[in-house]
């Protein structure tokens, strides 16, 4: 049930930023914060770095038929006995796949709003990214990394 929670404070955590950003003015952006990190309002109407854009429909089709099972996946994961790093990567990666999800279903197009204007990597600084974005990546690296190193 703390898995279960853990996804549905990543979901509202997001839900909650991306609607405070919606509801301000264009001309308020972007904001640059400490640490290398700026606010942003980007709409996102495709895949990863807008992939698909120019398809809309098929985005959002594509999309339900990656969420559904992989939250089918990560549900049976986190009620299953066994690993709670598996389980938390589950959470992680349901949380962030229903923000975007949520965002492409009822909008037509997902919020990202942080950039990391600091970086030394071109490439990193061009990319926009909310948290669900942050979370879907950390769950599948969790188990990218658990997956080399399990029997």
């Amino acid at each position: 049930m703390a898995y279960l929670l853990l996804a549905v404070f990543i979901f509202a955590s997001d839900f909650f930023v991306k609607t405070q950003i919606e509801a301000r003015k264009a001309s308020d952006f972007p904001v640059d914060l400490e640490h290398g990190l700026r606010l942003e309002r980007h709409h996102n109407r495709g895949f990863l770095l807008n992939r698909m854009e120019e398809k809309p429909g098929l985005v959002r089709l594509l999309s339900v038929l990656i969420a559904v099972p992989l939250a089918v996946w990560c549900l049976f994961s986190m009620f299953r006995k066994g690993s709670p790093v598996k389980k938390t990567a589950a959470a992680f990666l349901l949380g962030g796949a229903a923000s975007n999800t949520c965002d492409r279903l009822s909008r037509g197009y997902v919020v990202d709003y942080l950039r990391l204007s600091g970086a030394r990597i071109k490439k990193i600084r061009n990319i926009i990214f909310n948290i669900a974005d942050f979370f879907l990546f950390l769950g599948a690296a969790i188990l990218a990394v658990r997956g080399l190193f399990s029997k």
